[in-house]
């Protein structure tokens, strides 16, 4: 088991869940700074992205050791899943 130290964590925040036209990382770094600076990146947006909030491994692929820790829903109300198979997450 990873002890719970050696995580590091990131937020991204889409524009409406659309990825794939407009997203960008808003901060890396320890859980606690990462999500407050994820707050203050949705409240500044005013609902126009979501912001998805991510744990992973240092010194890894994250694509292959990423999980979904929250997400902060635009306002369409969408809702971001983790897409890893062997861990069912839902923000």
């Amino acid at each position: 088991m990873t002890n719970a130290n050696t995580f590091i964590y990131f937020a991204q925040a889409f524009h409406h869940g659309e990825a794939e036209q407009h997203s960008y990382v808003v901060a890396v770094g320890d859980r606690a700074v990462v999500e407050a600076l994820a707050k203050a990146e949705h409240a500044r947006l005013r609902g126009a992205y979501g912001v998805a909030i991510y744990r992973t491994l240092p010194n890894g692929a994250t694509q292959d050791n990423f999980r979904l820790v929250g997400y902060l829903s635009s306002d369409m109300g969408e809702k971001w899943t983790c897409s890893q198979p062997d861990e069912t997450q839902a923000a």
